[in-house]
């Protein structure tokens, strides 16, 4: 049951967007380059601060080859570094963003020259993210509030600097994360009242699906997936009739 002060007020939505320049995304995985923060489906992806610049250099240069003179300038300026350093930093990016069960590394090694970032990468900057926001991927539907989830990742609490911002007294600053893309998952950030789905307190990334019942803290919502407007038909010209 929504607790006695949830009921008796009208919450607060509000969505802090600071629009990152440019997102990457490849498979489960999302770089967003200005907030500097990777996500993928099945949570948050730790990279050290050279590894995400090392990455960031591959992504926008694919699907052309770095070379390690180009890397070193980038990473590692004005400072000598032995090659060890480096095949550690490629190490290290393909173990945070690879797929276990993949054949084929995102990150490709160019013998004789250095490194390339191969496969299908989408790239969306501040006019897509604007569209984003105008056509929701999903909701969150309470009792007085209807809250907008946009295709990536959502982060969802209370009193945050970005994300989706609901002013409620058990949410915690940084509830929740929401990721909506082929498949749609649910995480609690290690907040103090939990996250719940279908009465279960949440201990690690869950599926969400259409329906599904989700509490933070004690704020109930359903999910829902947001319906695609159909095309418009078209309708034949009278005057093609005409003879």
């Amino acid at each position: 049951m929504i607790g006695d002060r949830w009921a008796q007020s009208r919450e607060r939505v509000t969505r802090v967007d600071k629009v990152p320049p440019v997102t990457y995304a490849f498979g489960p995985v999302r770089v967003d380059a200005d907030a500097r923060v990777i996500s993928s489906t099945s949570g948050s992806v730790h990279l050290t601060r050279k590894g995400f610049d090392l990455l960031l250099l591959l992504l926008e240069n694919r699907p052309n080859a770095v070379s390690k003179e180009q890397i070193y300038a980038r990473v590692w300026p004005d400072t000598f570094v032995a090659e060890s350093s480096l095949q550690f930093l490629i190490h290290e990016i393909r173990q945070a963003i690879d797929d276990s069960g993949a054949r084929q590394s995102w990150i490709r090694t160019v013998h004789g020259i250095g490194y390339s970032f191969c496969g299908d990468v989408r790239v969306s900057n501040a006019a897509s993210a604007t569209s984003d926001l105008e056509h929701p991927a999903a909701w969150l539907l309470g009792a007085s509030i209807r809250v907008a989830l946009r295709a990536g990742e959502n982060i969802v609490g209370r009193g945050i600097g970005e994300g989706i911002d609901i002013d409620a007294p058990t949410i915690s600053r940084r509830h929740a994360r929401i990721i909506v893309g082929e498949s749609i998952t649910l995480e609690d950030l290690g907040s103090k009242n939990g996250t719940w789905l279908k009465d279960e307190r949440l201990t690690a990334p869950h599926a969400l699906a259409d329906g599904d019942i989700v509490k933070l803290g004690s704020a109930t919502f359903t999910f829902r997936l947001a319906r695609q407007p159909k095309p418009t038909e078209s309708v034949d010209d009278p005057r093609d009739d005409a003879v």
